[in-house]
């Protein structure tokens, strides 16, 4: 019986606390794929508008770009007797399940002038489903170990691909053969099945269950109160080093080439080589997907093996080559299909190989009282990059000097080389190193202070 207890807590149980951080990132990318395919595909048919559709997207998307402000709050508001992240997922999962609810419920789901109350619905119910993917990331940045860090990474990004299919084409499905409604009340139930089963468990051994159980903050668990402004004191320290530095030049970097390439090879394949829009789609949302969660699950589990640098360096390198040789050879694209279809998910295949593996070194070198600060800054940062890639299609129609497709080919192949530059000299173990001294130095001064 002892050795159930010491087993009941995630942070003592690798294998509960992978499932339960693959079953939160499925939920968060559930209502993504819903709200962006299969909600939009419901409300092209009944009739609405490509500008109506679009601004129900773009409100459902909005709260995504909210995480930064949602990790400070995390960081600073605690109620460690009942787990440090654990009260922030169940919250935010009781936000998502009752928008949901409200939805499926008012009588004014009977007409389509609803559009508008879809559109906020969906907003607020992103707000909540934002919450959670900051808190789900603190969760494991607080308690995956060193060594299965890559491995967990690659499932977590895979389950949450998984929940955008299965939210996009899963639900657009039930609409077909049900409603909406139906649809959106599957949805929440899901929600309130996953938060029952976070309910049930705790971080920690000796954590209370409820605020009502027996159960107190673990010695592990940082019960201090301080601001938002100390948290963002705590934030600056963590990225005074040297490591999380150059991790957060690499984060913002890793997916310019991504950011160029989406547009790009959309136009080429579509308006150059004459793909059809379904064929080009479903090339995307088949082989890409299926290619990104090989290349996402074989990065974590060899950056666990074989260490994270030198995954993101070799994932880089490949990028690079595939970008290179498919730009070189432009003049024989119109010769075969092969190159093509091949290009696509081996190209989003190893975004995903050093992604995985980048995320697990951001997981590593995040520390201090703001780690989830700092973790969802890294991620914030891949934001920024994929955005200045996908402007420089733009950016580099230059009056008279107008680079070919196949030079902007070369040009992301460029961009795929650059984390390269922040490899060298890179430390994690630094971080590793100063988190001990720390703890030493903490430990000291308790028994400075017991001894008195």
């Amino acid at each position: 019986m002892a050795g159930s207890k010491v087993d009941s807590s995630l942070s003592n149980n690798r294998t509960m606390r992978a499932g339960i951080l693959c079953l939160l990132y499925f939920c968060q990318g559930f209502p993504w794929g819903f709200a962006t395919i299969a909600l939009v595909a419901t409300l092209t048919a009944a009739g609405h508008a490509a500008s109506e559709t679009a601004t129900v997207v773009a409100l459902a998307i909005l709260p995504w770009t909210f995480k930064f402000f949602y990790a400070p709050m995390i960081d600073t508001f605690r109620f460690p007797s009942l787990g440090i992240r654990r009260p922030w997922i169940i919250f935010a999962q009781l936000g998502m399940a009752v928008t949901l609810l409200a939805a499926a419920t008012s009588g004014a789901m009977e007409s389509m002038a609803t559009l508008q109350y879809l559109a906020w619905v969906f907003f607020v119910h992103n707000c909540f489903a934002a919450l959670q993917d900051v808190a789900t990331d603190s969760l494991a940045v607080d308690l995956l170990e060193d060594g299965e860090r890559g491995r967990v990474n690659s499932l977590m990004w895979s389950s949450q691909k998984i929940g955008i299919a299965l939210g996009g084409a899963g639900m657009a499905w039930v609409i077909a053969v049900a409603s909406l409604q139906v649809a959106i009340v599957m949805q929440s139930l899901m929600i309130v099945v996953v938060m029952l089963i976070v309910i049930s468990v705790k971080e920690r051994n000796g954590e209370r269950t409820f605020p009502w159980s027996a159960g107190a903050a673990t010695a592990l668990a940082d019960s201090s109160r301080r601001s938002i402004l100390a948290t963002f004191r705590e934030l600056g320290r963590a990225l005074s080093t040297r490591t999380t530095l150059k991790v957060g030049l690499c984060a913002s970097f890793y997916v310019a080439a991504e950011g160029l390439f989406d547009p790009l090879v959309t136009q080429t394949f579509v308006r150059d080589l004459g793909w059809s829009a379904q064929a080009f789609s479903s090339m995307a949302g088949i082989s890409g997907v299926t290619a990104q969660v090989f290349g996402a699950i074989l990065g974590g589990f060899l950056s666990d093996k074989f260490g994270r640098r030198f995954m993101i360096v070799l994932g880089s390198v490949f990028i690079s080559l595939l970008l290179f040789i498919y730009g070189f050879t432009s003049a024989w694209w119109l010769d075969s299909y092969y190159p093509h279809i091949i290009l696509y998910p081996l190209f989003k295949g190893g975004i995903a190989f050093v992604a995985v593996s980048l995320f697990s070194l951001a997981m590593k070198v995040s520390w201090t009282k703001a780690a989830a600060t700092q973790y969802t800054l890294y991620m914030a940062l891949g934001n920024v990059g994929y955005a200045l890639g996908a402007k420089l299609n733009s950016w580099l129609l230059i009056p008279g000097m107008t680079p070919s497709t196949a030079q902007l080919f070369l040009v992301a192949g460029v961009l795929g080389l650059w984390p390269l530059l922040f490899m060298f000299g890179l430390d994690p173990d630094e971080i590793e190193r100063r988190k001990h001294a720390e703890l030493v130095a903490q430990n000291a001064n308790r028994e400075r202070i017991r001894s008195r």
